[in-house]
């Protein structure tokens, strides 16, 4: 299976990477990693600027719209819709 979508998000001086494929979403930055498996997330939040990927009761992911393709938005709402999560849209999601 290849990769679905690759991306970063600029978080000032920080660039983190993130990976999607129909296995999970991972993340790299500096030397960090982590890797989540769809199964694993519990709530997306839809906002207006950004969404809220929540994937343990303490954890989770922010990820401006602007700096996500729209192509990769809407791979997450599909992969963690399928994984049976719940989708909670807080403002509008931009298509």
């Amino acid at each position: 299976m290849g990769t679905a979508h690759e991306f970063e998000v600029n978080r000032g001086s920080l660039v983190v990477n993130y990976v999607l494929s129909s296995q999970g979403i991972s993340r790299a930055a500096r030397y960090r990693r982590k890797a989540i498996k769809w199964h694993e997330v519990k709530t997306l939040w839809t906002l207006k600027n950004s969404f809220i990927i929540f994937y343990s009761d303490t954890g989770y992911w922010v990820l401006p719209q602007d700096q996500v393709p729209q192509d990769a938005k809407d791979f997450i709402r599909q992969e963690i819709k399928s994984a049976g999560a719940r989708v909670k849209t807080l403002g509008s999601w931009r298509h």
